[in-house]
């Protein structure tokens, strides 16, 4: 099937490993042009080469996603480079690890900052330039632990509020034309990845997590979540604005 997304042009966070990278090579697959950003510039500049390789038109910039003025950058960047924004992915965030007595208000801080006001930022600056394009398309990356309860805290907390996020501007963004919609994934294995460093540290817990946890005996890839990304991102997905669709092989338990 055609996705009808060639020519196109996507800004992905994140998009130097692991997922983000994933879903940027799926995007360029359907002939999407990509404006990738990361904190790290060496790894951020390997995607790119792999991906220009592979017949992609790559702008990337090193940049925090967490830093507003930065991502204005980007986004005018981008808009100078291939002259609109059709669609945004906001893949970059992260775990701050603790209890309630361990996490100090700038622990909280940093867990919103980087998991939802970011995509709060990007969202507003690309919603105004898809308008202008006649519509496009937000796609946001929670976690089955913005579904339901588990994971760290601040990363349960922030992750649910990007959902509740979505709801709202998809509600919102509607009579713009811009579909709003968010990709929980359940727990990704990846080479340097957070499972892969659990699991060599400890084996045994592998073993225990997989048996208890996923039915289907494995833990989820890459670009299995890139698939349902680039979907939602086709106009294809014309009627489905304001979901949340989990990516998790069964391992989430919520019902809703």
């Amino acid at each position: 099937m055609d996705l009808d997304l060639k020519g196109k042009v996507a800004i992905v966070t994140g998009g130097s490993r692991g997922l983000g990278r994933a879903m940027a090579q799926a995007l360029a697959q359907e002939g999407v042009a990509l404006s990738l950003c990361a904190r790290s510039a060496g790894p951020l500049e390997e995607a790119a080469a792999a991906l220009r390789a592979a017949g992609a038109d790559v702008l990337t910039r090193a940049a925090d996603v967490t830093d507003g003025s930065a991502m204005a950058s980007l986004v005018a960047d981008t808009v100078k480079r291939f002259g609109a924004i059709d669609i945004l992915v906001n893949n970059a965030g992260g775990a701050r690890v603790g209890l309630l007595a361990q996490l100090d208000d700038h622990a909280w801080d940093d867990a919103f900052e980087l998991n939802f006001f970011s995509a709060v930022r990007l969202s507003r600056l690309c919603a105004a330039e898809m308008e202008k394009r006649g519509g496009g398309a937000i796609i946001n990356i929670s976690s089955i632990y913005g579904r339901e309860a588990g994971g760290p805290l601040s990363y349960n907390a922030s992750k649910a509020a990007m959902i509740s996020l979505t709801k709202g501007l998809a509600r919102e963004l509607a009579s713009k034309g811009v579909r709003v919609n968010a990709v929980a994934p359940g727990s990704i294995l990846y080479p340097g990845g957070t499972w892969e460093n659990i699991f060599k540290a400890n084996p045994e817990f592998e073993k225990d997590f997989l048996a208890h946890e996923f039915p289907a005996g494995r833990l989820g890839r890459p670009e299995e979540v890139a698939y349902a990304v680039v979907m939602l991102a086709s106009p294809r997905a014309s009627w489905i604005t304001g979901a949340c669709l989990p990516v998790d092989g069964a391992q989430g338990r919520s019902n809703l």
